[in-house]
């Protein structure tokens, strides 16, 4: 997700604001996440007793709390790490 934001918001993002661009870039995959993450909540919510009636399948769309925890916590580590290797190996990196 982090590439696609990064081709996305392309003429946003400064050569010379590395961290500023890192902040975009994790903000905006971890927007996706948490809305990923609440769309599962609300197919939980609200699917399992249609599809169990209408299909005969016990349907299952979100894990515990544990789970959505990870699940985050992989979006910014992700995240994180494209932005790492994307702004040091284009050169954009800001030199102190």
């Amino acid at each position: 997700m982090a590439m696609f934001m990064t081709a996305y918001l392309a003429e946003h993002l400064r050569q010379k604001y590395y961290y500023k661009n890192i902040i975009i870039i994790t903000g905006a995959t971890v927007l996706v996440g948490v809305l990923w993450e609440f769309s599962e909540y609300t197919a939980n919510q609200t699917l399992i007793n249609p599809i169990y009636r209408w299909f005969g399948i016990k349907a299952y769309f979100m894990g515990d709390l544990r789970d959505t925890v990870k699940d985050l916590l992989m979006d910014n580590i992700g995240a994180l790490a494209f932005c790492a290797f994307h702004f040091l190996r284009s050169g954009n990196a800001h030199k102190t």
